[in-house]
């Protein structure tokens, strides 16, 4: 085996490291059960991420991260490893606001219920229950999404080790006018 073929399947080998089939479906099921969470958040008056919609266009990037990811891993292709790890870094940038907003919206209810009695206490604690789940969920695919992108950096910096294939075209067209018939040395 040649050394150009061997490092292009390094890069392959160095992704599959991370597990990115595994950690993919982790991606896309996290995705789907932020859309419930977010839906039931939305019933317990969460303010900053119900306003800000995170907990559904959010579980729309790891949806989409986590499919990218299980084809980058089933692939061994250097584009799609590069589209998993910019997804990847995404996720972990909407996953660290979503973390933050769902911190605000605690903070929130901690502060309402101090002041609260009975029946609203018991709301705002299952309100809690809610976003502390949404708020284990972020850290979770933060944490994923952040595995991913090392792995995947390690993959692309692999990849740019390889030396660079070089064809080489002859051109064996000549240009010109044609050459006269040759002539008989007499």
């Amino acid at each position: 085996m040649d050394t150009s073929m061997h490092n292009s399947l390094l890069f392959h080998q160095t992704f599959l490291k991370g597990k990115p089939k595994a950690l993919g479906i982790v991606l896309i099921v996290s995705g789907v059960l932020e859309v419930a969470l977010g839906i039931a958040s939305v019933y317990t008056g969460a303010i900053y991420s119900w306003a800000s919609g995170i907990d559904f266009w959010g579980a729309v990037v790891y949806i989409i991260a986590g499919a990218l990811t299980i084809v980058a891993g089933t692939n061994p292709n250097i584009c799609m490893i590069k589209g998993s790890l910019a997804m990847n870094i995404i996720t972990a940038i909407v996953s660290f606001i979503a973390f933050i907003l769902v911190c605000a919206d605690l903070a929130l209810f901690n502060a309402i219920t101090y002041y609260a009695d009975g029946t609203l206490k018991e709301y705002l604690s299952s309100a809690k229950a809610v976003l502390a789940l949404l708020l284990i969920l972020n850290l979770l695919l933060f944490s994923v999404s952040i595995s991913l992108s090392v792995f995947g950096c390690q993959a692309v910096g692999h990849e740019s080790n390889t030396p660079a294939q070089v064809f080489v075209v002859q051109n064996t067209v000549v240009t010109g006018m044609p050459q006269p018939p040759p002539y008989p040395i007499s």
